[in-house]
């Protein structure tokens, strides 16, 4: 007897964004030239926004609505993440479809206790992450994705697929559009009314699909199934004969761990970006240290220096019987043929540095900014990796400040010589101007257009200034950013 659990994640794209549920936000896609809304929030969704909705629609009800770029290819990629995660209950577990995800748990309710204690344990875990979810168990992988879609959720009894399935409308059968329009042409809007039908002249007039949906949910047929293959764990362990507590012996063991582990990676054609080193206490507890890499790093000697500055909290407490060195990230290991403009070595010379600096600093301490598109200023950097190569653009934009100020300061202006800010009055000799910014009409509908000036005082100092333009009329003066 066969066991599926379906996990219905119905605002998945904004929850994983970790958006609180009563926020009234929306992510946008783009349809050909139509901006539409991808998916909402919950608070959104309540008050009558739905994805495919146009964002024109949308913002005519809410002007102030909050609204970012979908981003399909991260959303499918954390799901799948996701789905790994749910090994905790199942070793055989995928997503399915965009915002769903299938766990087959044949065989292991026992472990936590009945159905009932493992959906229970998946519920609790699902709202610790945050996550809005409805769940399923049932015999097939259909029906629980049916009913936890389209039903009330919960544990279906073995044997009563037709009974509790009927009520259901056709759409629970994830049959494709012209299918569903025909069947409800007909009066055909449950399952429960294809169950009496004629199999030949239902599969005559809607085709094969119909009847092979309804065979697979009711487990007439086998469903053939994709599941997520685990990743390949690459972890060293030692233990010692006895317990040891000095820098000196952990450091050896480190060196003999880093050595093992690089062999395995080596042969697989992986490097290490993300190592982390754990010390097994007699008494049951542990410590743990971890690194991370710029880059996919084999080299041992690189690993090790790595872990030194870590290494100084060591505590071994009443001494360590074992430890473990696992590579929770890595990457493939490729090998640069150095170009004539040299970039291939500053790129390895610079790599060893970044990961020093990351080790002392943190990771969110080191970036580098790449542009993005956005007609506001502020908006248009974004924080990137900094080995990512940079993004190319059709033509630069004219000179931008070092210094940007978020938001804005306001200054006094008479517009032509002098302003006024922070009580110091800055008589201009020079500017170079205007050039107007009109904002992200689809995320600031209301916010008026900006006309921009480089100015130069008579001290030297020199400024980015701009005035906004309200329904294109003059209005207030603000300061932007600062020259060098």
């Amino acid at each position: 007897m066969t066991r599926f659990v379906s996990i219905q994640l119905p605002f998945w794209a904004t929850d994983r964004l970790g958006w609180p549920a009563d926020r009234r936000a929306a992510l946008l896609t783009k349809d050909g030239s139509a901006l539409l809304l991808a998916a909402v929030t919950p608070a959104a969704a309540r008050e009558g926004l739905r994805p495919s909705q146009r964002l024109a629609d949308a913002l005519a009800a809410f002007p102030d609505l909050p609204v970012e770029t979908f981003e399909a290819e991260a959303t499918h990629q954390a799901l799948v993440r996701l789905a790994a995660r749910c090994r905790r209950w199942s070793p055989l577990t995928a997503p399915d479809g965009e915002a769903a995800l299938l766990l087959d748990v044949t065989g292991v309710a026992g472990l936590f206790g009945g159905e009932e204690g493992l959906m229970a344990d998946i519920a609790a875990a699902f709202t610790g992450f945050g996550l809005h979810h409805r769940l399923a168990l049932a015999e097939t992988p259909g029906a629980a994705w049916a009913w936890a879609a389209f039903g009330t959720g919960g544990i279906l009894p073995v044997g009563s697929l037709r009974q509790m399935l009927a009520p259901l409308p056709v759409a629970a059968l994830r049959l494709t559009p012209d299918v569903l329009a025909g069947l409800h042409k007909l009066g055909l809007r449950q399952i429960g009314a294809l169950l009496d039908q004629p199999r030949a002249p239902l599969a005559n007039r809607f085709g094969q699909q119909a009847v092979r949906r309804l065979d697979a949910v009711l487990g007439r047929t086998q469903q053939a199934l994709r599941w997520q293959k685990p990743a390949v764990r690459y972890v060293e362990r030692t233990p010692f004969v006895e317990p040891i507590g000095t820098r000196e012996s952990v450091e050896a063991a480190l060196g003999h761990l880093l050595t093992r582990l690089i062999d395995r990676l080596t042969a697989a054609g992986l490097g290490v970006r993300r190592l982390v080193f754990i010390l097994e206490r007699v008494d049951g507890t542990w410590q743990d240290f971890s690194i991370g890499t710029a880059q996919a790093e084999r080299d041992p000697r690189v690993l090790a220096r790595l872990f030194r500055d870590p290494l100084d909290g060591l505590d071994p407490g009443f001494g360590i019987e074992a430890a473990r060195l696992e590579a929770v990230e890595t990457a493939p290991f490729l090998r640069r043929q150095p170009g004539l403009d040299g970039r291939a070595v500053i790129r390895d010379r610079l790599a060893p540095l970044l990961d020093r600096l990351r080790q002392r600093l943190g990771d969110a301490s080191v970036y580098r900014l790449h542009p993005q598109e956005s007609h506001w200023p502020e908006a248009a950097i974004r924080r990137a990796d900094p080995l990512a190569p940079v993004p190319s653009f059709a033509a630069p934009p004219p000179p931008r400040p070092m210094q940007l100020y978020t938001p804005p300061q306001p200054v006094e202006s008479d517009g032509a010589d002098y302003f006024i800010w922070q009580r110091r009055t800055h008589r201009i000799r020079r500017a170079e101007g205007p050039e107007r910014i009109a904002p992200d009409w689809w995320r600031t509908p209301e916010s008026p257009a900006r006309d921009y000036w480089r100015v130069e005082d008579t001290a030297g100092g020199r400024f980015w200034l701009f005035q906004t333009r309200p329904n294109d009329q003059p209005g207030p003066w603000f300061l932007h950013g600062v020259f060098p």
